[in-house]
């Protein structure tokens, strides 16, 4: 029994050393496949990517479900600043790829757009990544609806040498490369044919009454078909065209705010993303260490009880049963600071969230010298200004010729404007947050 004591130790021991192991990181092993040839206008297609889903709760959040999602490696503040930060990314990286026409960040689903790319933020604390992707065109198609996630390697956040690329983009050049291989088996009739349904759509929601049934959605698998096609220079769907040219450009003025954001945050962001990933693998290291020196702890209390109960009782093995003893205690105290330390690191990590919260600009649209302004976060502006749109295209005979967009640094008060258009501009005063 005393060799069964003994050895229960040792075997307690080397399971605890052996818990730990280390492995080799490449970064950026992922290479981003260019377009290498000329896409004709007619297959050029055009992508709006939603702000990501950050895998949080909307709006204030109860304390027990704030602390639950804290307790669990998530932080609030920082997954809404990564919800739009990894949008511009994804942008950034499809526009570098050569294979699309327009790429926009939107609040939402688009039917400007000829392809739709959403994503949730399933993990991310600097060290893992993983993402839910989810991408169809205009047709209903499903291009991707798969998950995305890499482990970084620490020389991944060297900025000297890789100033250029993401600590994640390898995340991104993977979503990149897959959209691209789909695309690449297109044929130039199913590309032309996702731009029209996109055209048609969004005419038919603008002017249900006219087109609105020349798009049959089939219920049974959620894609759409071309019924029939407007007439050669039908002046109502031309007209649509423009509104639509109009939200296009409403949507590049929206991203400005993205990309601002983008590059105001990147290097905050990426120094929290470096301390995040220490601290991340810290605190996995720490869990697993105090779940192991809470059972060694436990194991070594056993090892010393079944060895005093087996010995003769003489002083030396008194002396080695109390050693165990106290060892084992040891243990399982040390394994209940380490697990202090570690809500002590996800305080921290929380509190550093706090400052990324994102505020976005108010914006104002000047038709023929009528102001509209629009406040509140990006997705109330933008259903204000689909609202405007509509009533502009119900309300105007030819809609307005020209139009204009720009953005100002701190206007008050926007001129008057000598010819009929619609100048968009935003207002750094006044902020909303988002």
């Amino acid at each position: 029994m005393q060799r069964f004591a003994v050895g229960l130790l040792i075997l307690s021991v080397a399971l605890f050393a052996g818990c730990s192991s280390t492995s080799v990181l490449v970064p950026h092993a992922v290479a981003l496949v260019p377009e290498t040839t000329t896409v004709p206008e007619t297959e050029l297609l055009d992508l709006s990517i939603v702000v990501f889903d950050p895998g949080v709760p909307e709006g204030e959040i109860d304390k027990e479900t704030l602390e639950e999602l804290i307790d669990g490696g998530t932080f609030v503040h920082i997954r809404r600043t990564e919800a739009r930060f990894m949008a511009v990314q994804l942008k950034d990286t499809l526009q570098k790829s050569g294979h699309w026409g327009a790429v926009w960040v939107t609040p939402q689903d688009s039917l400007s757009a000829d392809i739709n790319i959403s994503a949730e933020i399933i993990e991310s604390d600097g060290s893992r990544v993983r993402l839910q992707v989810l991408a169809n065109d205009s047709t209903g198609k499903i291009w991707l609806n798969d998950e995305y996630g890499m482990e970084t390697a620490a020389v991944a956040y060297n900025r000297q040498r890789y100033p250029d690329l993401d600590p994640y983009q390898d995340v991104f050049n993977s979503i990149a490369n897959d959209l691209a291989a789909v695309k690449r088996g297109l044929s130039s009739a199913q590309a032309e044919n996702i731009r029209t349904v996109s055209q048609v759509r969004f005419a038919g929601e603008f002017s249900p009454e006219a087109f609105g049934d020349y798009v049959h959605r089939n219920r049974r698998n959620g894609t759409y078909e071309l019924q029939r096609l407007p007439a050669p220079g039908d002046p109502q769907f031309e007209r649509t065209l423009l509104v639509r040219d109009r939200e296009h450009l409403f949507i590049e003025t929206l991203n400005e705010h993205y990309v601002d954001f983008y590059q105001d945050s990147r290097e905050s962001y990426d120094g929290w993303r470096e301390f995040a990933r220490e601290e991340s693998i810290a605190i996995r290291e720490l869990q697993s260490s105090a779940r192991w020196r809470t059972g060694l702890g436990v194991a070594t209390i056993l090892a010393s009880v079944v060895y005093g109960a087996t010995n003769d009782g003489s002083f030396n093995e008194r002396v080695l049963r109390d050693a165990l003893m106290y060892v084992g205690v040891d243990m399982i105290r040390t394994g209940r600071m380490r697990r202090q330390e570690k809500q002590l690191h996800t305080a921290s990590l929380e509190e550093l969230s706090a400052s990324f919260d994102d505020e976005v600009k108010p914006m104002v649209v000047d038709i023929e010298g009528t102001q509209h302004r629009f406040t509140g976060t990006a997705d109330v502006q933008y259903q204000e200004w689909r609202e405007l749109l509509r009533e502009l295209y119900i309300s105007e005979t030819g809609f307005v010729p020209e139009v204009e967009i720009y953005t100002e640094s701190i206007p008050e008060v926007v001129d008057e404007l000598e010819s009929p258009l619609i100048k968009i501009v935003s207002l750094e005063g006044d902020n909303q947050s988002e």
